[in-house]
């Protein structure tokens, strides 16, 4: 049956793709005989679905389909936000190829849909419900063009040009306001009259509730914090909406997410140990309680080739490496050691020497397990390989009991080379090397064993080619594929749109915009309790501390950056900032992080003048030995600084708050207004 699905998939795509004209209705391709009947509106569907514009594994600002679709995904939106770097692109992400004419395309046949299948209500099986699938559809695509752009051209049923007039294509911008409307009017439609189930990969009414609870709560935030960059043309308000409209649509958002209550879903609870539960989620997509919305790939038809790009290049044949982690987001999770004042890792002593840690291991064994199971672990094993991050080893001559000034100051800002600040590197105390991971001259202790310099996995020195920040991510890999079998376009693990936890995490923010801006109690229910039940929920689950209370959800003001623990993530309250941080840590490399920040209008605050950070770790030689993977074990000290490589600045353009209309729409619809600072 899958193999069967994704072979329709495939004809239909051909298909759709044909339809490069707005004036070319999808009957001159397909007749109504063809389409309206079981099979061939099944088939039919299927390729809209295949031409959905989701985030998943080929999201990328490359090639000439609006960002999606694109297999070099070495390009993402988590770039920008101090989740990773990568050697390749150390920039910032910018939203240089705008999704347009494709996301109308797809409009265009749901609308055909939604046209002319009332007139089979009764003749075929399923007709009302088809109605629904093509309405979810219509609004998950406007979705993804009203957040870029603000306000566009709502196009309700298919166009025609009529007499050859192209005028009479032309339709202006709707304003910002009126398209969340309509959108959300559509998915209520779809709550309302979907099936409650639906084969993988298909939407029904829990996922249509699901999806309005995200698009309500982007729409609030809007309202609530988008008042500077609102763009009104001949009394219509194209970028923003109304600060009085913002509870209205938090309360949408937190009535839609009650609703997912009662499709069956939950957090995924499978494994005992935490930090393997949580991997799982991903690893286990197809058959977890927690994937309410996803996307299946196929090895006979559809792949992608996220393990080869992002894997460490020990644990891939191409590619890897891309995959690299900051230190920022890192010290967002309990249980590491942080410095109270700042936020940040403190793995040195009040006096500024550093700490010495017994293991590779240690300084993570008691981080909360979310993270542990978002990342790979140096010493421990995946695919078969030991990880090894390691930055250089301090000569044997020097015991582990000497003390260590601090080498670099960690200020978020000092980017010097180790060479320039301490002569520990000029005088040979500290050993590292630019050659390959793979091919360097080691270091002989004096009972002959052999070190690397280097860890085999980074950190990258240098010419080397490894992770830049001391972290890879694990998030998404299929750990069950081998080095050798890990190559490109041989992936297809499924990618899940939304899940449970999002719900909750949607329903807490909702809950608390609510309780903090007027309405303490909302459907029976208090807001801010109910704000830190979801959130508990959601820690419990990752194996993180949780709120004593919801009074820890407070209004008062939120951290300043570098001033508390979580403060890299901006908000105008304590509470709202502790929900944000816990998407942080949930919804990481997940493309949700990047649209947050644009919801919240925070972009250009915590992304200004910011320079990725790393942790460097340093082996002693003396009394290291080596184990049965080749690894070094022994004593360590971690030094946290600004990353030595791609450490530029960078800053978020308040222009990318909206995004450019391609010009080339400009041409063909006099009627569109181009955003501001463009």
């Amino acid at each position: 049956m899958k193999n069967y699905k994704y072979t329709i998939l495939l004809f239909v795509l051909g298909i759709l793709g044909s339809c490069q004209s707005l004036d070319i209705p999808p009957k001159n391709v397909l007749t109504d005989e063809d389409i309206y009947n079981e099979g061939g509106i099944k088939a039919y569907m299927v390729g809209l679905y295949g031409r959905l514009p989701m985030d998943d594994y080929n999201v990328s600002n490359d090639g000439d389909r609006g960002g999606y679709f694109q297999w070099n995904n070495i390009v993402w939106p988590m770039l920008s936000t101090g989740e990773t770097v990568n050697r390749n692109n150390p920039g910032i992400y910018t939203p240089e190829k705008g999704y347009w004419s494709p996301g109308y395309q797809v409009i265009r046949q749901a609308n055909t849909l939604i046209l002319n299948l009332p007139d089979y209500v009764g003749t075929l099986v399923g007709a009302e419900e088809w109605i629904a699938e093509a309405r979810f559809i219509r609004a998950y695509v406007y979705f993804q063009l009203v957040k870029r752009y603000g306000g566009v051209p709502l196009i309700e049923e298919p166009q025609y040009m009529e007499n050859g007039d192209e005028s009479s294509l032309w339709v202006a911008r709707g304003s910002h306001q009126e398209c969340y409307d309509f959108i959300l009017q559509d998915l209520d439609y779809a709550i309302e009259n979907m099936a409650a189930k639906s084969e993988t990969g298909r939407a029904n009414k829990y996922v249509a509730a699901a999806f309005k609870s995200r698009v309500a709560l982007y729409a609030g935030s809007i309202a609530r914090y988008g008042g500077k960059f609102t763009h009104t043309v001949d009394g219509v308000m194209l970028c923003g909406i109304s600060p009085d409209r913002a509870n209205g649509y938090f309360r949408q958002a937190w009535d839609a997410a009650k609703i997912v209550e009662n499709g069956g879903y939950g957090l995924y609870k499978g494994n005992t140990d935490l930090a393997e539960n949580f991997a799982q989620i991903f690893e286990k997509a197809d058959n977890s309680s927690e994937s309410v919305f996803v996307r299946q790939y196929d090895y006979s038809n559809y792949r992608h080739s996220f393990d080869a790009v992002y894997s460490p290049p020990r644990m891939t044949s191409t590619y890897g490496d891309r995959y690299n982690v900051t230190l920022d987001w890192v010290e967002l999770f309990d249980g590491l050691p942080l410095d109270e004042t700042t936020g940040r890792i403190k793995t040195v002593d009040d006096e500024g020497n550093y700490i010495v840690y017994n293991s590779p291991r240690e300084l993570f064994d008691h981080a909360e397990p979310r993270l542990r199971g978002s990342i790979l672990l140096p010493g421990h094993v995946y695919k078969g390989i030991e990880l090894d991050i390691r930055r250089g080893i301090i000569a044997e001559n020097v015991d582990s009991s000497t003390k260590i000034k601090k080498m670099i100051v960690d200020d978020g800002q000092t980017t010097q080379s180790y060479n320039n600040v301490t002569d520990l590197f000029s005088n040979g105390t500290i050993k590292e090397t630019t050659q390959s991971v793979t091919s360097q001259t080691p270091y002989e202790l004096s009972n002959g064993i052999k070190l690397n310099i280097n860890g085999m996995d980074g950190p990258a020195n240098g010419g080397s080619n490894n992770t830049l920040t001391g972290f890879h991510g694990r998030k998404w890999l299929d750990m069950s594929l081998t080095p050798s079998t890990t190559q490109l376009h041989q992936s297809c693990q499924t990618w899940i749109d939304i899940r449970y936890a999002e719900v909750l995490l949607n329903r807490a923010e909702a809950a608390l915009e609510l309780a903090q801006n007027g309405e303490e109690s909302y459907g029976g229910a208090t807001m801010q309790d109910d704000a830190a039940t979801c959130m508990n929920a959601v820690r419990e689950r990752a194996g993180a501390d949780l709120l004593a209370g919801s009074a820890e959800l407070s209004t008062d003001p939120g951290y300043e950056k570098g001033t508390g623990k979580g403060s890299f993530v901006l908000a105008p309250t304590r509470g709202l900032q502790l929900i944000r941080v816990e998407r942080y840590k949930e919804l990481a490399f997940e493309h949700k992080l990047y649209w947050d920040l644009r919801r919240w209008f925070t972009f250009d605050q915590q992304i200004y003048n910011y320079r990725r950070r790393m942790l460097n770790p340093f082996l002693f030689a003396k009394d290291a030995t080596v184990n049965e993977n080749g690894n070094p074990e022994g004593k360590y000290i971690y030094d946290a600084r600004v990353c030595e490589r791609a450490n530029n600045s960078l800053t978020f353009g308040t222009k990318y708050y909206y995004e450019k209309i391609p010009d080339g729409q400009l041409k063909t619809n006099p009627l569109l207004v181009q955003n501001n600072q463009y």
